[in-house]
């Protein structure tokens, strides 16, 4: 009997799942985990490197997965470790041969990959994204420095493969041995989401696809999305699926092919190619983080200057996470985050734009607070966003510094969102 584990990590559902569908058609039963890192699942940790409102969505998500692996028949066990120390006892334990797991992206997570690679019989799928590394029609070391040239050279070429469907049923022998841990067991506290919020976010799969539903369907949002993505208030400005896409309980893929579907029933315009253009950055940052490794969380970024970004004040940093800038714009924004996790396209880089090219303060500092507080957040994204924001990125022009005033008065003329969070 082949037994095999099947390593989940940011792809946290069953359908247009590759490497649980492989494992399915390989192994005759699989067992099904969960690593809940010490890196990352540290409460106490000084900076922290996930808040409550991040670790709570994570949390529901990962209860919704175990209940329909339940339901098919299946096993999932949840440990607080290392994965590369947990995953060969586990397989020793479980009398499996091989682990199956999906491709990351960033560089600790690569890591990760190759010490266990040294160890087990460890069998990587993609899934992150819309397309893998062997997709490309370049080697990695040629991508393109530049969105634009990366733009061009994919999007009517590459091609965009088919879903794979969810499994119908699962066997495993293993008596479960761990249980999901809490949320206050794990060291964090308690959040109920603000009534000012722009959505209600609930981790899992079938959230993210009723989400999707309605935004795209039910409220018709796509068909408009391109002039209401730079909104503030309310839910319909954006289709705000990244929280979802970040921990994979929704796949950019299935986001393609329901875009194409909406054009295909209703209509093809700008809006709904907009939307698959925010899927093709997300595309760009991920092959930045494989591009260039470790050197998009260093503060030289991927640039080869020396070292002259400022390190900062303390004091100024903590005055802009807390809110309590000279700017209203900026505050209502940071306030947001801190209440809800979230935060706008246009607010993300305003206040990036803010802290480092009025306040003079280190990019880096910006991005590890976001990595704390996002509830949608990507390391690729994340910190390729505020690599170029910092000047130390992908951004063709040297300071792309932001005119807060004007910003403030085009993107919220009746001071409606600085009132909401600023009241």
């Amino acid at each position: 009997m082949k037994k095999g584990i099947v390593w989940f990590r940011n792809n946290l559902r069953l359908a247009d799942n590759e490497s649980l569908t492989r494992a399915l058609d390989e192994c005759d039963e699989v067992l099904c985990v969960y690593f809940l890192e010490p890196r990352t699942w540290n409460s106490i940790a000084e900076p922290s490197r996930m808040g409550s409102i991040r670790a709570k969505f994570i949390l529901e998500s990962l209860l919704e997965l175990e209940g329909d692996i339940q339901e098919l028949g299946g096993t999932m066990e949840f440990i607080q470790g290392r994965a590369v120390d947990e995953i060969p006892r586990i397989l020793q334990s479980y009398g499996a041969d091989r682990c199956y797991a999906q491709k990351e992206d960033a560089w600790e997570e690569i890591e990760q990959e190759h010490l266990l690679a040294d160890q087990i019989n460890l069998i990587l799928s993609g899934g992150r994204g819309i397309w893998e590394e062997c997709d490309l029609l370049f080697a990695l070391n040629d991508l393109p420095a530049v969105f634009s040239s990366f733009r061009r050279k994919v999007e009517k070429k590459m091609q965009i493969r088919s879903l794979f469907p969810p499994p119908r049923s699962m066997a495993c022998s293993w008596e479960t041995k761990t249980e999901l841990p809490t949320l206050t067991s794990l060291g964090f506290e308690e959040y109920s989401t603000d009534e000012r919020a722009v959505l209600d976010f609930r981790g899992g799969s079938k959230w993210a696809k009723k989400w999707m539903n309605q935004w795209i369907w039910e409220r018709d949002c796509l068909k408009e999305y391109k002039e209401t993505r730079n909104g503030m208030v309310g839910a319909d400005y954006s289709c705000k699926l990244s929280p979802w896409l970040s921990i994979g309980c929704i796949s950019a893929v299935e986001v393609y092919w329901e875009i194409k579907k909406y054009e295909s029933e209703r209509v093809a315009n700008e809006s709904t190619y907009w939307l698959f253009f925010e899927l093709l950055w997300r595309e760009f940052f991920r092959f930045v983080a494989r591009r260039y490794g470790a050197q998009i969380f260093q503060r030289n970024g991927i640039k080869d200057f020396e070292e002259k970004m400022t390190l900062g004040d303390p004091k100024t940093f903590q005055r802009w996470k807390e809110g309590r800038t000279p700017n209203a714009f900026v505050n209502a924004n940071m306030i947001e985050l801190a209440k809800t996790g979230w935060m706008s396209n246009r607010g993300r880089q305003n206040v990036a734009s803010y802290l480092v090219h009025d306040l003079g303060q280190d990019w880096l500092a910006g991005a590890r607070h976001f990595e704390e507080h996002l509830i949608d957040y990507d390391p690729c994204s994340n910190y390729g966003n505020w690599m170029y924001l910092g000047g130390v990125g992908n951004d063709p022009r040297p300071n792309r510094a932001f005119n807060l005033e004007k910003q403030a008065e085009y993107y919220d003329p009746d001071q409606e969102f600085r009132k909401l969070w600023l009241a």
